[in-house]
């Protein structure tokens, strides 16, 4: 635009009207990412005072599921299942604590299917249930399989069921592992392993050195030390509940839910329903209430998130290989 009285024209320039559209675009932005924050809080607020009710969010938290509804009187759970590890005996104390102050549980079923495993594992685990054992009665109920450290902790009980279709047994101790010299020997690989003076049985029991019969002899000696243990715990648990000779079951030998009712290894046959009932009987409760006793779930678990990250690879790693060379010894059913 042009204004007159000169002979040079001034040009003026008008601000442009305001951008409305983008305005309003930025404020239904802020205000709808401002709504989405205030929902997320609300959301995981609530989640948190489920958690709070069933358990919670904090490690060593465990929650209990109503099986049946009955008194106030309760008996409790304590699945034990798979290998019988360091992570079992650490979710087992938990479960044993929980117990231990929670006044309505009465007594401990223990629901026994697993093969065994480590030989410190078993034996955390049996002692662990056995200071129960003095203030809350505890039944076991084997499932499919109770072999080995899961027989061994079975121990811990006062009385034994077994389901019909049980297998239970193999007590003894085995150090799993592979001779790998003659296939090195095949393709011209030859260890070696330097070790002080002192230690001259350092690599006893390693798959790429020879099973001598000095370190076989070493070898045997330390499962015999745990085998003895093992027969001793047996001898403790059942006494003279036992029906034959401890020699002729404690050979390594799996016997059915009747080989082992004859042999006096269990008490009675039956479902897990029985164990609960008996538990109730030597706590002198009568309808008790069966929970089962499962860790607390975690913030992703309510969430129900799901990965998107591919199924993990096996990977050959110093650490899968040094785990696998190192001689260990297993309450364990492997066959």
């Amino acid at each position: 635009m042009t204004q007159a009285g000169g002979s040079n024209p001034v040009m003026v320039y008008q601000n442009p009207p305001p951008r409305t559209g983008r305005i309003f675009f930025r404020v239904v932005f802020y205000l709808v990412l401002l709504v989405s924050l205030v929902l997320n809080g609300i959301l995981i607020a609530a989640l948190s005072g489920m958690a709070i009710l069933t358990g919670g969010f904090a490690p060593g938290r465990v929650r209990q599921v109503v099986i049946r509804h009955g008194t106030p009187n309760k008996v409790a759970i304590i699945p034990i299942s798979g290998l019988i590890s360091s992570a079992t005996v650490q979710q087992l104390r938990v479960d044993l604590r929980t117990i231990r102050h929670d006044a309505a549980i009465k007594a401990l079923v223990l629901r026994v299917d697993s093969p065994g495993g480590g030989v410190t594992a078993a034996d955390d685990c049996y002692h662990a249930l056995r200071k129960l054992r003095g203030a809350k009665p505890i039944v076991v109920s084997m499932g499919a399989l109770a072999a080995s450290g899961a027989y061994y902790i079975s121990m811990a009980s006062q009385q034994i069921y077994a389901e019909p279709t049980t297998i239970t047994g193999s007590i003894g101790v085995m150090m799993p592992g592979f001779q790998m010299t003659g296939l090195l020997n095949k393709i011209g690989v030859k260890p070696e392993f330097l070790t002080s003076k002192a230690a001259v049985w350092k690599e006893a029991g390693s798959p790429f050195s020879e099973f001598t019969p000095p370190v076989k002899a070493y070898l045997q000696h330390l499962l015999d030390v745990d085998d003895a243990r093992f027969e001793s715990i047996v001898q403790r648990g059942r006494g003279t509940r036992l029906k034959a000779p401890l020699a002729q079951v404690a050979n390594g030998k799996i016997f059915t839910a009747r080989a082992a009712l004859r042999q006096g290894l269990v008490d009675h046959i039956g479902y897990l329903a029985a164990a609960c009932q008996a538990a109730a009987k030597l706590a002198r409760i009568a309808h008790p209430t069966i929970v089962e006793l499962k860790a607390a779930p975690g913030l992703l678990n309510l969430l129900n998130v799901r990965s998107v990250l591919p199924a993990p690879r096996l990977q050959i790693s110093r650490r899968l290989l040094l785990d696998l060379a190192r001689p260990r010894m297993e309450y364990l059913y492997m066959p």
